[in-house]
């Protein structure tokens, strides 16, 4: 399920028989999957003069984060290896440990390594593009998932670098957002709390399925966002509202008591938190139901006369868009232990964000 493409390689033109002109490869491919509807992670090469004082050493690391971090929110990565580079064999490599779909350009006989670390080759750009549009990866949610939780996890007690967020947004073309505000650890009340796990991963994959925003925790937070509304987190989230017309934001909490006999928990204080949006919380109950959701509880984890009021009622009550809070039972989220929980959780989410959005 290809919805962007990282394209690995130096620009230049390429000669291609089967193209109507000589041209630059990354502009003719940009526009290519632009026209089918797919984006494309790095369009335009990354300038960082005027940016960052020493434009040396320090301008190559930063480079080179910033193409990571485009290669973790892409599907695919379109390796060019007609001028073969350090850059485009390392990307490569890194993709290809991040499960993402890796095609290669190139001019045969491809090395073993580039056999190991690639889905397909082609010596034609033409043929690559194609097959990227037409013929896009089977997405497999259950090792995307567990190695986008592997990555949150890797720096989930990591304060972000300086100069970054201690959050990631995607977005998205339906009018829905889903947020993951505990998906890495925080701070509360000055104690370090443990990531709420896979609430983060849950998160973005919702929205690879189904076109919602997301926004989720990506680092250490230094003030839990559900009670600090001061936060960058919170301080993007208000922004962020303010300029989408949302029908629903989605809170996606964890249930980490094994011992607790709810499945899933859905807080709309007494449907107050839906602003007249009720049929909402049905359509969700139902679907539940329909994935074997037999223990759902209701409006047990907060109150609309909270006197500490939370992110939730800040959405709801301040920024007056309907919202629900979903907490989830550890055992929903834990993908490698039990698939077909997780798929069951995932498949109910996306087909009510799905049938919402319409």
């Amino acid at each position: 399920m290809t919805t962007s493409v990282y394209l690995s390689g130096p620009p230049g033109a390429i000669n291609d028989p089967l193209l109507p002109i000589s041209t630059d490869w990354k502009a003719y491919a940009a526009s290519t999957f632009l026209r089918s509807g797919i984006t494309v992670a790095n369009p335009i090469e990354l300038d960082l003069t005027g940016f960052i004082s020493d434009v040396g050493e320090q301008s190559g690391i930063t480079s080179v984060k910033h193409s990571l971090g485009l290669i973790d929110k892409a599907d695919s990565l379109l390796a060019n290896l007609t001028q073969l580079t350090e850059s485009v064999t390392m990307e490569m490599f890194y993709a290809h440990r991040q499960g993402k779909q890796v095609v290669v350009v190139g001019n045969e006989p491809f090395s073993p390594w580039v056999m190991f670390h690639s889905e397909i080759r082609f010596q034609k750009l033409k043929e690559a593009l194609d097959y990227l549009v037409s013929y896009s990866s089977a997405f497999d949610t259950i090792t995307w998932s567990t190695q986008y939780e592997s990555h949150l996890k890797s720096r989930a007690e990591q304060f972000p670098p300086q100069g970054e967020y201690d959050f990631d947004y995607y977005g998205g073309a339906s009018p829905i957002l889903i947020l993951a505000p505990h998906a890495t650890s925080y701070f509360k009340d000055g104690k370090l709390c443990r990531a709420e796990s896979y609430t983060g991963a849950l998160s973005v994959l919702l929205h690879k399925l189904t076109g919602c925003h997301s926004l989720i925790s990506s680092y250490c937070v230094a003030a839990d966002p559900e009670l600090y509304f001061d936060s960058p987190f919170v301080k993007f989230l208000s922004q962020l509202v303010k300029k989408i017309d949302l029908k629903l934001v989605v809170v996606l909490h964890g249930i980490e008591d094994w011992e607790n006999q709810n499945d899933i928990v859905v807080n709309s204080w007494n449907k107050n938190s839906l602003i007249n949006k009720t049929e909402y919380l049905n359509l969700l109950i139902s679907l539940l139901k329909v994935k074997n959701f037999k223990n759902v509880g209701f409006d047990l984890k907060d109150s609309h006369n909270l006197q500490s009021k939370t992110m939730s009622h800040f959405l709801f009550e301040e920024l007056e868009v309907p919202t629900l809070r979903l907490d989830i039972h550890k055992k929903y989220r834990v993908p490698k232990l039990h698939p077909e929980l997780y798929l069951n959780m995932q498949t109910a989410l996306a087909q009510f964000l799905m049938l919402l959005a319409q």
